[in-house]
């Protein structure tokens, strides 16, 4: 039996788009459902607190690191099969735009809206993530979750509670693989809706810079966290190397340099700024390992 692949003391910063982070206690790399299921029941065995890692993006990492076992779904869990009638098996490693890339290559259509996400299947179940009012729970069929002790359950999208940028999942856990129904569908249109999307994202959006995405939730039932934070003068406002870019205001960047403390105030700034103009309290979008901030 192979041993589990793994590394100690490993900057977080080389596992995240935006590029911070300080070191993670232990970082494991499993190959399969199964070694998931091993290394959950030995570190619930040892008491030690895990975590899981995708594509690492809507991620922020502080500055001096995690402790306990990061579980790094990416680098060994990618695999994607397809079978008849239009479904899709895929590892939660897999990044959704290759995902989105492989469907459309075999004429299937669906997942178009999710090829310009950088991150993970498993990150996007796990936040219900989407862009131009599709999300990936309108297309999944099954989710497989190995709970903390290490047991495997298959749950039924219909026991999924979906809703904007939420999961919730009847068993707690890390998402391994999912099961998704698409349209039978053109290649040839699903890599020119791709394309027209990603046109979209480049034109509006910081491409290709260090960053988690959106820093904020959109307040329900009101105008676009971006929006706001512009009209409070936020687009384009820095901390150290951390700053809001000035294409989109709710993207922020890491110039240069930049830690979690930047980020922070930062993020800080933006709310109270948008707390003043409007008298809404904004709700962050990304996710924070090793710190303590409401």
């Amino acid at each position: 039996m192979k041993r589990i692949e793994e590394a100690f003391g490993a900057e977080m910063r080389e596992f995240t788009t935006v590029g911070i982070g300080g070191a993670a206690e232990r970082l494991v790399f499993p190959r399969s459902v199964r070694e998931i299921q091993e290394i959950l029941a030995s570190e619930r065995a040892a008491n030690r607190e895990v975590r899981a890692l995708g594509g690492g993006s809507n991620l922020l990492v502080s500055d001096g690191g995690v402790r306990g076992t990061v579980v790094c779904l990416k680098k060994n869990m990618g695999k994607v099969l397809f079978a008849s009638g239009g479904t899709a098996v895929a590892d939660a490693g897999v990044m959704l735009p290759r995902f989105a890339v492989l469907c459309a290559l075999s004429a299937l259509s669906g997942a178009e809206e999710l090829g310009g996400i950088p991150g993970t299947v498993g990150g996007a179940l796990t936040m219900n993530a989407g862009a131009y009012g599709r999300a990936i729970g309108d297309i999944v069929e099954w989710v497989e979750i190995v709970d903390p002790e290490g047991a495997l359950y298959r749950v039924a999208a219909r026991d999924i509670r979906f809703s904007y940028r939420m999961a919730e999942y009847p068993v707690g856990g890390i998402i391994a693989r999912a099961g998704f129904r698409l349209r039978p569908g053109h290649s040839d249109e699903a890599f020119s809706r791709m394309k027209t999307l990603n046109e979209r994202r480049r034109a509006s959006q910081p491409w290709g810079e260090r960053t988690f995405g959106s820093t904020f939730r959109n307040p329900p039932g009101l105008e676009r966290a971006a929006v706001l934070l512009e009209r409070a003068g936020m687009k384009g406002a820095r901390e150290g190397d951390a700053m809001f870019s000035e294409k989109h205001a709710n993207f922020m960047i890491n110039r240069g340099r930049a830690g979690s403390s930047d980020v922070l105030r930062l993020i800080a700034r933006g709310r109270e700024a948008v707390r003043k103009l409007a008298d809404i309290t904004l709700a962050t979008e990304v996710k924070m390992w090793g710190i303590a901030y409401e």
